[in-house]
């Protein structure tokens, strides 16, 4: 599961952005990268899981 953010663009490339969605009549939508995911210990996975039980969320861990 990935939960990506809307990309940091300058205004030009906005503006490239645009132009293409306007010449190919479709909608563009810009993601930043996704850090990696990190790799858990099973200790580490067992209170994730846990947590997830309790909370109901789903938990995604990422390196920093």
């Amino acid at each position: 599961m990935e939960c990506p953010r809307p990309a940091k663009v300058s205004r030009e490339q906005l503006h490239e952005i645009q132009a293409l969605e306007k010449r190919l009549g479709l909608v563009l939508v810009a993601y930043g990268k996704i850090p990696a995911y990190k790799k858990l210990s099973p200790g580490e996975l067992s209170r994730i899981q846990a947590l997830e039980k309790e909370s109901g969320a789903i938990l995604v861990a990422y390196e920093v």
